[in-house]
């Protein structure tokens, strides 16, 4: 007789001749404790803990006191319907794939606990033990991996039936908000999203074909660390999303540092309220990505409070051209030196004319600065802050639109 079939049928003989209800009972009711620890999610709501004891107790009595999966193999043993049902009852509750993954490998770990101590009891000798551990192994691994196909099928489809109900909703209502319809108190209950709260617009896009293997929804709750967000798919590669505010929390989100991963792009519109301003937000956060998708500097994240003037100018292109060929004729070429004078000229605008402050920012000496802004003033044929105001315009015009 081969070493595993000895094992089989010293398993089979233990089940069917050895073990009681009561150590079934025992052992099932520390599994269910075992799974609630190791899977947190599922240990506040009732109802999906109801279904999970009704799928161990179902499951595993059938592979432990049944004497055919042993004797037969892992195929003998059907999944069982309330198995199917705990499947259907976490995509109800928005839970991750994850979560059923994480109960079937705690099951296939809490099986080979429970062998271990059984034969440490019967007093095996050390190879016979080791054949027993290798076939509960073998077995198990072949079955809860059988079974975990199975019911991650049964978990896609029906979370694939909740979100096409939900997404049809949720984007049909979104629409009738952007389209200048809708009602705050009653889209707010169909939404699960408080329209009557401060809102910012994000739009995140993948940039080109650039890799990225993530979720975009992901990508905008990190932006909103912890407030409350609605995203809706703009595209294959892009998301609509809104992050709604407290009263105090608006300003570190538009003014302090974002990130995205490689290859994502962020777009936000300014905070505004109720939901005018949910629209509002959105318009701007739009703009902002088209100067962003269109502009000679490709930053990650582009905020409308920094390009405003120029998506207002941009609305008259010709008129735009107009007045960047006239505020900086002789400075548009793309070859290093011009470059260098703008980023010059662009940074002494900013500090008002301070030239040593412009000098730090760029970090170089000041005299550098001096040399180059006399340049500017040769080339321009006149003081740069005689024109500032039309000077700042153009250079954010040309490095949004170029020439």
């Amino acid at each position: 007789m081969k070493r595993d079939q000895r094992a089989e049928l010293w398993l089979r003989d233990y089940v069917t001749t050895t073990m009681t209800r009561e150590h079934l009972t025992s052992f099932l009711s520390d599994l269910e404790e075992s799974f609630a620890a190791d899977v947190p999610e599922l240990a506040a709501d009732a109802e999906v803990q109801r279904d999970l004891r009704a799928a161990i107790r179902c499951q595993l009595e059938a592979f432990l006191v049944a004497s055919v999966p042993l004797a037969d193999g892992p195929a003998a043993t059907p999944v069982s319907e309330e198995a199917h049902a705990l499947a259907r009852t976490i995509a109800q509750r928005g839970l991750e794939l994850r979560v059923l993954s994480q109960l079937y490998h705690a099951g296939h770990r809490a099986m080979l606990g429970f062998t271990s101590g059984l034969v440490e009891q019967e007093g095996l000798d050390s190879d016979f033990k080791l054949e027993v551990l290798t076939t509960v192994w073998a077995q198990t691994s072949e079955l809860l991996n059988a079974m975990l196909d199975e019911l991650a099928a049964t978990y896609s489809r029906e979370r694939e039936r909740l979100l096409q109900g939900a997404f049809a909703s949720r984007l049909a209502t979104v629409r009738e908000i952007l389209d200048g319809g809708g009602h705050a108190t009653q889209d707010s209950a169909r939404l699960g999203y408080p329209l009557h709260r401060t809102h910012t617009a994000v739009v995140a896009w993948v940039e080109g074909a650039a890799p990225f293997a993530g979720s975009l929804e992901s990508v905008v709750s990190r932006v909103a660390g912890g407030r409350r967000t609605l995203s809706v798919p703009s595209g294959a590669h892009g998301v609509w999303a809104w992050i709604a505010h407290g009263e105090s929390d608006v300003e570190p989100l538009t003014t302090g540092p974002l990130s995205a991963p490689a290859g994502v792009r962020l777009a936000l519109g300014e905070p505004s309220s109720g939901i005018d301003g949910f629209r509002r937000s959105h318009r701007e956060a739009r703009a902002a990505q088209r100067i962003a998708e269109s502009g000679r500097r490709q930053t990650t994240v582009t905020r409308y409070r920094d390009i405003e003037v120029v998506s207002m100018l941009s609305a008259d292109p010709a008129a735009m051209a107009a007045l960047v060929g006239r505020e900086l004729d002789g400075l548009l070429g793309e070859d290093t030196t011009a470059e260098r004078l703008r980023d010059t000229l662009r940074e002494v605008l900013a500090c008002h004319g301070n030239q040593e402050a412009a000098a730090r920012r760029l970090g170089v000496h000041k005299n550098t600065v001096r040399y180059r802004i006399q340049r500017v003033e040769e080339t321009l044929g006149r003081d740069l802050l005689a024109r500032r105001l039309n000077l700042e315009l153009a250079l954010k015009c040309f490095d949004a639109f170029g020439r």
